[in-house]
């Protein structure tokens, strides 16, 4: 569970180490109206926007229905579908969404239900308005999503820029090494740039150059990010020990998923769980 953080955080807390667990939360008016989840876990303001992490029951469905601003998601454990007139979408754990204003759909959980977060604006559109219904695995606009539960400032405008479709370019030969990386069987494997260079057949400096251009992080910071994404929604989803989830999801020891949630997240992996 979450901790939700006050305008000046709980006694004893100071800004560096602001939010040490997450519990439930009584939520707001607001985001029961926006969400209709079945549990809020962390409501919290950052610069113009809420904050929000909230938790969707096993086979909730949330019928047709518009909101009145428009909507940003990251999912942090779990899936769901969202229909709309444009199509379907299927959102699994790592997706980051973008949803225009006044978009009329349906949301449909899977059997392990979902624990989202989602920035809210204050006004019923961000600075840069969202004009396309898209999910998407961008790393670096996760990485930024999990920044955002630390009450960062700074990554909201790191999270907007990271969706943004300019500056994105998706070769062949990076979109094989991002699969390459994305379907090991092993977690523990990290190949590396030469080896994934030489797999399709390009040089290291190249396929560095283009997969940051393309992805925003550099190959070493894709597959922590990939790593801590498969911890949290483990976290999220079972009440395993902390080292059995560390081993299970390719880390050394759970020191090694601290550091790696610490450099990613801003702060650890116990967080999620219930203090």
């Amino acid at each position: 569970m979450f901790t939700m953080i006050g305008p000046r955080g709980p006694p004893g807390l100071n800004e560096s180490n602001m939010g040490a667990s997450i519990r439930r939360v009584r939520p707001s008016p607001r985001i029961r109206r926006a969400m209709s989840p079945s549990e809020v876990l962390l409501e919290a303001r950052v610069a113009d926007s809420t904050v929000t992490v909230v938790r969707y029951a096993p086979f909730q469905v949330i019928g047709p229905h518009a909101h009145g601003e428009e909507g940003l998601t990251v999912v942090l454990q779990g899936a769901f579908l969202e229909e709309a007139q444009r199509g379907t979408m299927l959102a699994r754990a790592g997706s980051v969404a973008t949803r225009p204003y006044g978009l009329r759909h349906t949301n449909r959980f899977g059997p392990e239900g979902a624990v989202i977060l989602a920035v809210i604006p204050d006004r019923d559109r961000f600075g840069e308005p969202i004009r396309d219904w898209t999910w998407s695995e961008i790393p670096a606009a996760f990485r930024a999503g999990l920044r955002l539960i630390g009450r960062e400032e700074d990554a909201l405008p790191e999270l907007l820029a990271a969706i943004s479709p300019r500056g994105r370019p998706d070769g062949v030969a990076v979109a094989r090494v991002r699969r390459l990386l994305d379907d090991l069987d092993d977690p523990e494997r990290r190949p590396s740039v030469s080896a994934l260079a030489d797999a399709v057949h390009v040089h290291p400096v190249h396929l560095a150059r283009q997969f940051r251009q393309a992805y925003g992080v550099s190959l070493r910071e894709y597959r922590t990010i990939q790593l801590v994404k498969r911890a949290a929604a483990a976290i999220l989803a079972t009440k395993a020990p902390l080292s059995r989830i560390a081993h299970d999801c390719g880390f050394a020891d759970h020191s090694h998923m601290c550091r790696a949630f610490r450099r990613v997240a801003g702060w650890g992996p116990s967080r999620l769980r219930a203090s």
